[in-house]
């Protein structure tokens, strides 16, 4: 299933500007404000158990632009950050790239010649499998007067204002649209720290985001709204977005089985922006079938996995309905799902070894969703083909709705026409048999998560 996600600060009116975006200083800044940290693990008793082993991110690239001096136009607050976000992600106790694949255009290397060549040789060097990591650090700007929607990337060898020296000169959203669609990885994150970043996520990067035939997953981290400024702050070694993506790259964002996701650094990024004093409101596009890993986390080095009690008096964690007539699910279900979850401690409801014998299984479908605190339904083509395991779901969706709470939890192991109403909740895609150990290492967690209210609840 893709799922197109915007992030909940939205994307405001395109600006049209006449000056360059730059990193401000913001007026009257007094000194840096110290920002609330992520707690390592919930509070009180655990269960601690041995962790699978470090799911990995295969096949990984990285393209590092930074700019503060340019040749021709007035430059930016210095910084490190270009070579910080290098540095992180080719070292191999943290992000684990290999250093060979990981390229960095610094200064007087990024001009708009280098930079086309770098995309046109990550399109050349990748393939469907790959994962690759974009990251630009510089002005951003749009011609002085215009009105159509394109935003310029600026390299060290730009040159001028107006829309003719602009196309000529500087990287447009059109021809950087154009760059990454040609680029196969089927997991490709794009940063962009410069002032009002979102309107080139917005205009023509829409584009490149939105086809998913080739991968799982594409990504637009934006440091600010169209009418926003990127923030630097005097004496620091990093801009304000760039520092955070460092601290989560380096592991205060959470992860588990040994990788950090693309949703999940987002968010550890926009949370610690909107706890600062700064107007800063950094935007997330993105075209997704998965919350796909972009790097390793810690060097993806195997932790215990860390399990909280349970938060409510529920008799079961979760109902596990599955298709019991098809022996390839009941298999799969029966030797790798179950003896998983369940020698982590999690207590399961199982059809054919918990419901009383002699009782109506309507009744009994009935009192397990009841009495379980979630419902995960095993989507097959056998599942979904069972008029009555069909109906385990459609029990537990309306549960979800009675409840507003998203309580039913979809397991997609096989690909399968799903309904509607199917498809409006968000699955655990376990239909790869290598990553199956991460996926399920994040359902554990989840099942001892409380269900998070709706937004509209």
């Amino acid at each position: 299933m893709a799922v197109r996600v915007v992030s909940p600060s939205g994307l405001d009116t395109a600006q049209s500007i006449s000056d360059r975006g730059r990193r401000d200083e913001p007026a009257g800044w007094q000194g840096p404000a110290r920002r609330p940290r992520r707690a390592a693990a919930p509070s009180g008793r655990h269960l601690a158990v041995c962790c699978v082993p470090a799911m990995a991110v295969e096949d990984a690239h990285a393209l590092v632009i930074g700019i503060s001096q340019y040749l021709h136009e007035p430059g930016l607050h210095p910084t490190q950050d270009a070579e910080d976000i290098a540095a992180v992600l080719a070292d191999p106790a943290c992000c684990g790239y290999p250093p060979a694949a990981v390229h960095t255009l610094l200064e007087a290397a990024a001009t708009r010649d280098a930079i086309l060549a770098a995309l046109d040789a990550l399109a050349r060097d990748t393939r469907e499998a790959s994962t690759v990591f974009i990251y630009y650090s510089g002005h951003g700007c749009r011609a002085r007067g215009a009105n159509d929607g394109i935003y310029y990337l600026v390299p060290v060898d730009a040159v001028g204002l107006s829309h003719d020296e602009l196309e000529r000169t500087a990287i447009s959203s059109t021809v950087l649209s154009a760059r990454l669609r040609a680029i196969p990885a089927g997991r490709l994150t794009v940063v962009l720290d410069c002032c009002r970043a979102a309107d080139l996520a917005e205009a023509e990067l829409g584009w490149a985001v939105s086809p998913l035939s080739r991968g799982r997953g594409r990504a637009v981290i934006a440091a600010s709204r169209p009418t926003d400024s990127a923030y630097a702050m005097p004496g620091q070694r990093n801009s304000v977005l760039t520092g955070l993506l460092l601290e989560g790259l380096r592991g205060a964002a959470p992860g588990v089985a040994g990788v950090i996701r693309i949703c999940d650094l987002f968010t550890y990024v926009q949370e610690h922006v909107a706890a600062g004093p700064l107007d800063q409101h950094p935007v997330f596009k993105a075209e997704l079938e998965e919350n796909y890993p972009i790097a390793q986390l810690r060097g993806g080095a195997p932790a215990p996995l860390v399990l909280p009690p349970p938060p409510d008096d529920a008799p079961y964690d979760a109902f596990l309905s599955y298709c019991h007539g098809d022996p390839a699910d009941r298999a799969w279900v029966l030797r790798t799902v179950v003896p998983y979850l369940e020698g982590r401690g999690l207590k399961l409801c199982l059809e054919h070894r918990d419901f009383r014998l002699g009782a109506p299984r309507i009744k009994e479908t009935d009192r397990a969703v009841a009495h379980s605190r979630y419902t995960i339904a095993v989507f097959t083509p056998a599942y979904l083909g069972d008029a009555f395991e069909e109906f385990q779901a459609l029990l537990g969706a309306y549960e979800a709705i009675e409840s507003r709470t998203p309580c039913l939890i979809p397991l997609l192991r096989k690909r399968c026409d799903l309904a509607m109403h199917m498809r409006m909740t968000e699955a655990l895609d376990v239909s790869q048999d290598d990553e199956v150990p991460a996926a399920l290492e994040r359902l554990a967690v989840a099942l001892r998560q409380p269900p998070r209210p709706r937004l509209d609840a």
